[in-house]
């Protein structure tokens, strides 16, 4: 049985070591989120299927613009992490409406559209979660050197 100073440091090590794990996922899934957002984002804005699209499913000319500029501007705010959690939930916003448009006009279930969202308002409650901790931290700090 180990030494009750050496099973804390052991419990430490683990901490931590699950810490950063949690962090290397979280900035996993924000890049390939910000790809799977700017990606068709671009594309909005080059091919002319989108277009079409927009006009069928009854949205008025040029919104197909509007949704992609969204798409693109806070696809690349998931990577800033000052930005992250406010990126993340427009970006929902965008989904949970891209699923309606698919479930009632589009012929589709939106079932990936959902699955996006999902992981979008995972992502916005992790780095919301660390920015509120970080700010605790913070205040703590200077609260404990006044």
């Amino acid at each position: 049985m180990l030494p009750p100073a050496r099973r804390r440091a052991t419990l430490r090590e683990r901490e931590e070591s699950m810490k950063m794990m949690r962090t290397a996922g979280t900035w996993l899934l924000q890049v390939l989120l910000a790809v799977v957002m700017v990606g068709p984002g671009s594309q909005k804005f080059t091919s002319p299927v989108w277009e079409r699209m927009f006009r069928t499913w009854g949205y008025p000319d040029g919104f197909y613009l509007v949704v992609g500029g969204i798409e693109v501007v806070a696809g690349l705010g998931l990577l800033i992490p000052k930005t992250a959690s406010l990126s993340a939930m427009i970006l929902a916003v965008v989904m949970a409406a891209a699923a309606a448009t698919q479930i009632l006009r589009g012929g589709r279930n939106g079932v990936g559209e959902l699955v996006f969202m999902s992981l979008l308002i995972a992502i916005a409650v992790l780095r919301w979660r660390d920015r509120w901790r970080m700010g605790s931290a913070s205040a703590r700090t200077v609260a404990s050197s006044s």
